[in-house]
Parts: structure tokens; sequence; C-alpha cells
């Protein structure tokens, strides 16, 4: 069955004239004859009665009128779709990142995009978490990935994932005997994120918990720099995990897991722009990979 012939049947159901139907679809009253039998002919019954006053409607002809109208409707929002996804691609779309972009996925994401929208011009901008809600409210980014919570009014937030926080600390250091503490490092000097990071007020309210004040000697609002400066043997600090697995994994640091602390990844735009096809489209592409993708972390 092919999309032609159900227009056929629509069209020649409307006028009731095979002739006329023929000049609506542009082509001539053989072909659309021909058409509407090889329509027949799969469906195994008549469509409709040829009379002297023109073509009526049988009655298994007039249940499926409705199904073939549905389906041709289908066709035509399908099309406006694409054409809404087309027109509102002009601009490009600046996507935040957060922190590395080998732990936001972020070259299957340009895949899954370029597959779904290939009309989309993608532009990859530093954005850190504590700049977010400025970053996306002043359009100086489109959408993008941060660490916190969803509690921006303004922002339509999907939450990815909870990574776990570890300590990191310098591959130098003598460790005491037994086992590592919280209270052992937190008389080490901290390499501590600054105060706008959501890291900040989660690690201070965890420490204070444990009635514990680290030693803070410096402010670092990058994750990678973070690393750096822990691989220098500065100082520890606290590190989302895959961020220090890829530290670790290249023998820079050493990783202590027993503080129970975690930070959610969110991926935002404004709530103004829900109905804007092309960042709807992208939130879902970014909610199905982080979904799916789950198990690996």
């Amino acid at each position: 069955m092919e999309l032609y012939q159900l227009k056929t049947f629509v069209e020649i159901a409307r006028t009731g004239n095979l002739t006329e139907a023929a000049a609506q679809l542009n082509t001539s009253q053989p072909a659309t004859s021909a058409q509407l039998k090889a329509l027949e002919n799969e469906l195994g019954f008549a469509l409709f009665y040829r009379t002297s006053r023109g073509m009526v409607l049988t009655e298994k002809g007039s249940q499926l009128l409705p199904e073939a109208q549905e389906i041709l409707v289908s066709i035509d929002d399908f099309h406006y779709k694409a054409s809404d996804l087309l027109t509102n691609s002009t601009e490009p779309i600046r996507i935040g990142l957060n922190t590395d972009g080998q732990v936001l996925q972020i070259k299957p994401l340009i895949e899954f995009i370029s597959e779904s929208l290939p009309q989309v011009e993608l532009h990859f901008m530093d954005s850190k978490s504590e700049d977010f809600l400025k970053d996306v409210t002043s359009s100086r980014i489109s959408a993008g990935f941060y660490y916190g919570t969803a509690g921006h009014p303004s922002v339509h937030s999907i939450k990815l994932y909870s990574f776990r926080m570890v300590v990191v600390y310098p591959n130098s250091w003598a460790m005491p005997e037994g086992e590592l503490t919280l209270e052992y490092f937190a008389q080490k000097p901290w390499i501590w994120t600054t105060q706008g990071c959501p890291f900040y007020k989660q690690s201070i309210d965890y420490f204070l918990q444990q009635n514990l004040l680290p030693l803070k000697i410096m402010y670092v609002d990058d994750e990678s720099l973070i690393g750096d400066l822990v691989g220098r043997e500065t100082g520890c600090s606290l590190l989302a995990e895959p961020i220090a697995m890829r530290f670790a994994e290249d023998n820079k640091l050493q990783i202590w897991n027993g503080i129970d602390l975690e930070i959610d990844l969110y991926f935002g735009y404004p709530k103004d722009k829900r109905s804007d096809s092309v960042l709807h489209e992208i939130g879902l592409i970014v909610e199905r990979m982080w979904h799916t993708a789950e198990s690996e972390y």
C-alpha cells in the first residue's frame, strides 16, 4: 500500500468523481482509476460503487475513509514539524559545558543530534555551574549542563545523574597506620571550590556535620585545574568520581571514597523556550542518552 493510493482514495471520496479527483491529484483519469483498483485488489474488497451519478463509498469504504484521512493528516503534521525544526534552526544552538566533555558524553551527543537534527549548528562553550543561570537567562548559552539543583524557577531542568564525590590526594602523601579517615584529611591543606560553586555549600555542610573544619589554602573553580594541582602535590580536594578516575588512571593522584557525598548533574534551558522544538528535541536526546548510559557510572 502506497501513500499516493490513500490520497487517491480520499480524493475520490471527496469529489465523488474519477475525472475531478484526477485533476485535483494532477494526474490522468486512467492513472487514478488504476491506483484505486490496485488499492482495492490489495485490500480484497471494493471501496466504491460505480454509479451513473459517480463514485459512492461502499460500507467498508466508509469505515476505512476516516483511517486514511488520519494517516494523511499525520503525514502533513510530520512535514509541518520538519519545516518548523528547519525554521527554528537558523540560529546556532550554544550548549554550555560545565566539566570535561568526555564525562558529559559530548561525542555521542553530537552524533545523535546530527542524526536527528542535521540542520542544527552546534556551538559548545565553557559555562561554570555557578554561572549557568546568568549565562542561560542572558542568552549567552541556549542550554547547558550544570551541577547543583533544579531550583531555578526560570529554567526547565532535566536531572541526568548523581555523581559520587571522592577525596583526591597526592601520590606522595604518607598514609597513617590503619584506615584513612576524614579527620586525617581535614588536617591537610585543601584546594577548595569558590563560594559560588555548587560543591562549596554541600562540602562545607558535610564537614561541619562531622565537626571538622578543613584547612583551606586556595580556592579554584575548575575541576581539571583542581586535579592538576593535586597531582602537583599542592593539597587534597573533592572531585566528582568520574573526573577523579580520569586523573587516577593517569597515575596523577590517589582516590579515597570514604565520604558519603553526591553532586547532581542537570541539563537545562529557559522555561520560556520550552515551545522551541529544537531545544525540546535536544533535551529529549540528552535525557535518553543519560538514562540509557546510567549503568556505565
